[in-house]
């Protein structure tokens, strides 16, 4: 199944959601009972999400029991896509407003899971001189991150409900786990703002929910995690595979 479907979710962010304005042809999901309003602010074809489910991971799991391709989730505060062009001294951010040049990138992250028989895959997250390599445009063994993670949606892996935070590492973790890899793209980017959006990383008990969900990742996968340091809203990990 080589069809995917780029899906942004988002809650109470009608007004503040930026995403859809690079991709146009993505799908919003958000609660049933906001759909007027994000109506209002963008012409993206809007799937209602029901109102007993609840958190980011049970509507990322919806959003996969409720589609019939694979499936590219975004969220819903990207700020830019954009690749690094390296000099023998400087590099610079180049950023990339077409949506389609993204969309092929997505097609070639698909492409590779099925040569490498990973179902998960993902884009590097930020944009500095790490975001490039030419010598290694992907690699195979690291965290791929919620904000910008694809999923061969076959049936088999679905996100563990008992994680409210950090259930894409919990993914990744797990996948590494079971088949020794991931599909990251060093190629191009994707810089999302977490921080300042309400919600998401700014809701008041996050904190705690990541401290719990990294007790519970360290329980799960001993000797996966390097690191956890507090940056912020959030928590910073740092794995060792």
């Amino acid at each position: 199944m080589s069809e995917y479907r780029i899906c942004i979710p988002s809650k109470g962010r009608a007004q503040d959601i930026t995403s859809h304005k690079i991709f146009k042809t993505a799908t919003l999901y958000v609660p049933e009972g906001e759909v007027s309003q994000y109506e209002s602010v963008t012409t993206n074809k809007i799937v209602p999400v029901p109102r007993q489910i609840r958190g980011i991971t049970q509507t990322r799991n919806w959003i996969l029991k409720n589609n019939n391709t694979n499936v590219f989730f975004i969220d819903d505060d990207l700020q830019y896509c954009g690749y690094v062009e390296r000099g023998w001294e400087k590099y610079k951010v180049r950023k990339i407003k077409d949506e389609d040049i993204i969309k092929q990138e997505i097609v070639k992250l698909f492409d590779v899971c099925y040569q490498m028989n990973s179902k998960i895959c993902g884009f590097f997250t930020s944009g500095n001189n790490l975001t490039n390599y030419s010598w290694k445009p992907y690699l195979f063994k690291g965290v791929c991150l919620g904000s910008c993670m694809g999923v061969i949606n076959d049936g088999e892996y679905y996100f563990d409900e008992e994680y409210e935070v950090k259930e894409d590492y919990e993914l990744s973790l797990r996948h590494i786990k079971d088949k020794g890899l991931t599909v990251r793209s060093n190629i191009i980017f994707m810089q999302h703002e977490h921080t300042q959006m309400a919600g998401g990383c700014r809701d008041s008990k996050r904190l705690e929910k990541e401290k719990t969900a990294i007790i519970k990742l360290n329980a799960e996968y001993p000797g996966y995690i390097k690191s956890a340091k507090h940056r912020g809203t959030s928590f910073a990990i740092q794995l060792n595979i």
